[in-house]
């Protein structure tokens, strides 16, 4: 899930780090809407408002949407990496595939609403932070996760960019294709070849924000077909063209 208003970003601890991206911190939001790009993750997303905590699971996403927000309130997210939620979430991805869920009995560890506030009942990110990688790390050392076939191809899959066909995945898995796709859309949400077109486009983002390549380049670099392949594909997540999003990438960064 990728959030409009610029959060507070934050890396989990070591112990966490192969099963949860980052956590997010927005306070005082002052925005209605935030943009919703697919990019292969559930998040856990917690608002405060008034002193009163409303949480919601959010599954993969298949295309963008917008999502309503409540103004002045304070928005706090877990976005796990792509299949590695079912550690953490009693619903598995596919459950979970363009929806959002309430967090009531959802949630495999206990998050206490009172440990989000510091001490004068405010939210201070190093302290929240902290926390959250306390809790979860006494999660996963009191049950230890079971790692899958599909941990290892969504890691290939991140490394290469996405540009190999799914039938090599299906191969690693020494599975038949059917086999293959439904274990993959189980564990992640979504199947192989959208994970592997989000990954290549988010890739391609990367490379326009941050070098001089002419798209045509970066096109054929990642495996296009061609420059109006990768922008059709930019326009079906995101809305947006290549150049235009990488701009926003850029101006959030240097914010």
């Amino acid at each position: 899930m990728l959030i409009k208003t610029q959060p507070i970003i934050s890396l989990p601890s070591n112990d966490l780090r192969n099963y949860i991206k980052h956590y997010w911190l927005s306070c005082n939001n002052r925005e209605e809407m935030h943009s919703v790009m697919p990019d292969g993750s559930v998040d856990v997303v917690i608002k405060i408002s008034g002193g009163m905590t409303q949480g919601l699971a959010y599954g993969s996403t298949t295309s963008r949407h917008d999502v309503p927000l409540e103004k002045a309130s304070h928005y706090i997210g877990i976005s796990f990496k792509a299949g590695q939620s079912r550690h953490f979430i009693n619903a598995s991805a596919a459950e979970l595939t363009n929806a959002n869920v309430p967090l009531n009995g959802l949630l495999k560890f206990q998050l206490v609403d009172s440990y989000l506030f510091d001490n004068k009942g405010g939210i201070e990110s190093n302290n929240l932070f902290s926390t959250l990688n306390f809790i979860l790390e006494n999660h996963i050392k009191k049950y230890s996760p079971v790692i899958s076939r599909i941990d290892h191809i969504v890691q290939v899959i991140d490394s290469s960019g996405g540009v190999s066909p799914v039938t090599d995945y299906a191969e690693m898995s020494c599975k038949s294709m059917r086999q293959f796709e439904r274990m993959f859309r189980e564990t992640v949400g979504i199947s192989a070849k959208l994970y592997s077109q989000i990954v290549r486009c988010q890739r391609a983002i990367t490379l326009i924000s941050s070098t001089d390549l002419p798209l045509v380049h970066i096109a054929a670099e990642l495996g296009y077909s061609d420059q109006c392949h990768m922008t059709n594909q930019f326009r079906r997540f995101a809305n947006s063209s290549p150049a235009s999003l990488a701009r926003k990438r850029v101006a959030f960064l240097q914010d």
